[in-house]
C-alpha cells in the first residue's frame, strides 16, 4: 500500500465541498480521543511490532543490506520481548526507536567483526551510516511518517471492510441512502474512493467513480463518490490523529498538533474541523 497522503482539495467539484460542509458530524477530527498510549502497553514487543516497517527500512540504510537490517531487528525485538521498555518509557515513541535501533546496529556489526575474524582472522571493521540514524534526521522521520500513513490507510480499509459485511448482513444493497432518516451514512467505499482521489487528482467523478466500480466490483454512481469522499476524508484524518496519539508518552492535543507539524502531516487535517 502506498504511503501517498490524501489530497485535501483534490480537485473536487463545488457540490463534492458542500458534501463536506453538510456532513458537520463527520467533518471533526478529534485528538487525543483515549488515555492509550505506547507507554502503557502491555507487551513492548508486541506492540513495537506495529511499525517493523520504518524500522527495517532505516536499518538497511545503516548496516547497507536487507539480511543484516533483518537480524538487528531481530536482536532488538529480542532485547524487548526480555526486558520490555527497561524503564525508558518516556517521551515519544519514534525517539525510544531510534535509540534501540542504533545499539542494535552495533550489536549485528559486532557479530559480524567477531565472525569474520573467526573465519579469516582479520580485524575487518564495519562501517555504519549512524549519522541517518537519529531522532530528527530527515530519512528517519520520512520512514516513520510513511509508516503512519501507511498503518492509516490500512485502518480506513478495515473501516470499509466492516461496513460492507454490515450491510450484506442487514440484507441491503451497498448503495448509499440519501434519505434525511438515515443516522450514520454508510462507509463501504471511503477507503477506494479516497485512495483512487489521491493517485487520480483531478479526474472528474464520475471518472473516480468507474475506477471505484472496479475495486468495489459492483456499480458506483458519481453521486456515491461525492457523498463518500469528505467522510472518507474525515475518517482517514481521525483515524491518522488516534494512531499519532498512540506514539506519544502525554498524548494530549498539543502534543498531537505538534508531532502532526513535525512530520509534515497538516495537509492530511486541511478543510476538516480540528478539535481537542
Amino acid at each position: 500500500m502506498s504511503s501517498s497522503e490524501p489530497d485535501s482539495a483534490a480537485n473536487t467539484t463545488s457540490s463534492e465541498a458542500g458534501s463536506a460542509s453538510a456532513m458537520t458530524s463527520s467533518s471533526v477530527v478529534r485528538l487525543s480521543r483515549s488515555k492509550q498510549t505506547w507507554t502503557g502497553a502491555g507487551s513492548a514487543a508486541g506492540f513495537v511490532l506495529r511499525y517493523l516497517p520504518p524500522m527495517k527500512r532505516l536499518l538497511v540504510d545503516v548496516l547497507g543490506n536487507e539480511k543484516d537490517a533483518e537480524r538487528a531487528l531481530a536482536i532488538l525485538i529480542s532485547h524487548l520481548v526480555k526486558a520490555g521498555y527497561s524503564g525508558h518509557d518516556q517521551g515519544r515513541l519514534r525517539d525510544f526507536l531510534i535509540l534501540g535501533l542504533r545499539s542494535a546496529a552495533k550489536a549485528r556489526a559486532t557479530e559480524m567483526e567477531t565472525q569474520a575474524k573467526q573465519e579469516s582472522s582479520s580485524n575487518a571493521e564495519i562501517q555504519l551510516n549512524l549519522e541517518i540514524a537519529k531522532t530528527e534526521s530527515k530519512h528517519w522521520l520520512r520512514y516513520w511518517r510513511d509508516g503512519l500513513m501507511d498503518r492509516t490507510w490500512r485502518a480506513l480499509e478495515r473501516v470499509q471492510h466492516a461496513d460492507r459485511i454490515r450491510l450484506v448482513r442487514a440484507g441491503h444493497e451497498p448503495v448509499s441512502d440519501t434519505s434525511e432518516s438515515v443516522n450514520e451514512p454508510n462507509q463501504d467505499l471511503v477507503h477506494d474512493v479516497l485512495r483512487i482521489v489521491t493517485d487520480h487528482s483531478g479526474e472528474s467523478s464520475e471518472v473516480i467513480a468507474g475506477r471505484v466500480a472496479e475495486l468495489a466490483e459492483r456499480q458506483v454512481t458519481a453521486e456515491e463518490v461525492k457523498r463518500q469522499l469528505p467522510l472518507a476524508r474525515a475518517l482517514f484524518a481521525q483515524l491518522l490523529a488516534d494512531e499519532i496519539m498512540l506514539t506519544l508518552e502525554n498524548a494530549d492535543a498539543a502534543a498531537i498538533q505538534d508531532e502532526i507539524q513535525r512530520l509534515g502531516l497538516k495537509k492530511a487535517f486541511a478543510g476538516l474541523r480540528v478539535k481537542s
